[in-house]
């Protein structure tokens, strides 16, 4: 029954309204989903999808995203084998999602909880984009929380302790192998705005996917939100990616909004910048100095 009809025959339109207020009736938020909710539908963001994984034995191949409400509540969701692939195409950062009654459960004890119950997400479970175009319920605004360490305090960090950071990616190494297991990586320098500089290091499938992307883009001073990385002491002082890292690269977060306009308005000097790195890229791939940045000797 199409609106024109509908105006015409008020029995049809009270019913139509009746059908949308008991479908939102079962539309919840995050906090309001327990494993005792029976029917339910909730609108959500995919703020994070990490890559597939196996168990340490190798028999179970799982897959841990993170989607948020409109109240920017949190909760993590597990696909597991051939869900993965099923609904990969579907699952999509950043994009927003109506998500029903999906398997809720207390969180397994040997993950680092999101919230106190995460979602199983498979065969049964409905998942739907929520298009662009879509005037009567529109997608989410983009997200705006993230919880960053300034690179202040990045050297205050314990070794293995996971956060995240924000960051422009100033320059990006080539593909090589190192560590005791000769395992591939790619070292890219990564910046503040006070123009502080450390090294990421890019392990494994991190250097292939996302290294690949942020070789192409370097020349434009891409955004990175890097979750879950570590310090280390590789080459002194840096960064790494883990294997539950996730690298995001210009999301659409009003943070990095902000730092994409400081890019614009200081680009000369990190032109600068990365042109003298190229020059030294043979030696070492340590940011160089500004001109006005080096004092002599004897000022010492």
């Amino acid at each position: 029954m199409d609106l024109d009809t509908l105006k015409l025959n008020p029995l049809g339109l009270t019913y139509a309204f009746s059908i949308y207020r008991e479908y939102m009736e079962y539309r919840l938020t995050i906090d309001k989903i327990t494993p005792q909710t029976k029917e339910w539908t909730s609108k959500v963001h995919l703020i994070k999808k990490p890559r597939p994984r196996k168990s340490k034995d190798g028999k179970t191949r799982f897959q841990i995203v993170v989607v948020q409400d409109e109240n920017e509540d949190k909760v993590a969701a597990v696909l597991y084998g051939e869900d993965i692939e099923k609904d990969a195409h579907k699952l999509t950062p950043f994009s927003t999602y109506l998500i029903s009654t999906a398997k809720v459960r207390i969180p397994l004890p040997y993950r680092v909880p999101t919230n106190r119950f995460e979602w199983v997400i498979d065969r049964f479970t409905v998942v739907e984009e929520v298009k662009d175009d879509n005037i009567q319920d529109p997608p989410l605004p983009p997200p705006t929380r993230l919880n960053t360490i300034h690179f202040a305090y990045l050297q205050e960090q314990q070794q293995n302790k996971e956060f995240d950071i924000i960051a422009v990616v100033v320059n990006c190494g080539s593909i090589k192998y190192d560590g005791a297991n000769s395992n591939k990586c790619r070292e890219i320098i990564i910046m503040d705005t006070g123009m502080n500089s450390f090294i990421l290091m890019l392990w494994e499938d991190f250097d292939d996917v996302d290294g690949s992307i942020l070789a192409a883009q370097v020349a434009k001073y891409p955004v990175i939100v890097a979750k879950r990385i570590t310090r280390t002491t590789y080459g002194g002082l840096s960064l790494s990616t883990r294997y539950n890292s996730v690298i995001l690269i210009n999301p659409p977060y009003p943070q990095v909004g902000r730092l994409q306009n400081w890019v614009a308005d200081n680009r000369p000097r990190l032109m600068r910048y990365s042109q003298q790195n190229s020059s030294r890229a043979a030696l070492s791939l340590v940011m160089a100095p500004e001109d006005n940045d080096i004092v002599p000797i004897a000022n010492i």
